[in-house]
């Protein structure tokens, strides 16, 4: 069993923005040379988290407009609609084991700031 955590950082946009990170997640897993085990993807951040969803502009968009809606504007509110801070994605084979259209995304409900993630996996590499 072996395990390893990197920690990747981006500059986030003003306000409500959702980021595809699929593909540093999964150079960071292959980073890693683990090829069977568990991806777990984290921010520490209160007003950040991260999901593993459709990336589609429209649903997106529907997406936003909704949280808007729910939390009228306040993002800690907003924070706790969406749950956890992060996920647990299996790896097989060295990658991310995501449905077809499946990304992992960074979703920021605040301010323009230096958002980070965490990718720690677990698991071996034969």
């Amino acid at each position: 069993m072996k395990v390893y955590r990197q920690e990747r950082r981006s500059r986030t946009s003003d306000g409500l923005t959702v980021t595809d990170i699929t593909d540093d997640v999964n150079a960071a897993v292959r980073d890693t040379e683990i090829q069977s085990g568990i991806a777990c993807v984290y921010s520490p951040h209160a007003t950040c988290c991260v999901r593993v969803n459709e990336f589609e502009t429209g649903l997106l968009e529907d997406f936003v407009a909704l949280l808007r809606r729910l939390a009228n504007g306040d993002p800690r509110c907003v924070s706790m609609l969406l749950g956890p801070a992060g996920e647990s994605i299996p790896v097989s084979g060295g990658n991310l084991l995501l449905g077809r259209w499946q990304r992992v995304l960074f979703v920021e409900l605040d301010r323009e700031h230096d958002g980070h993630w965490l990718v720690e996996v677990v698991g071996t590499d034969s």
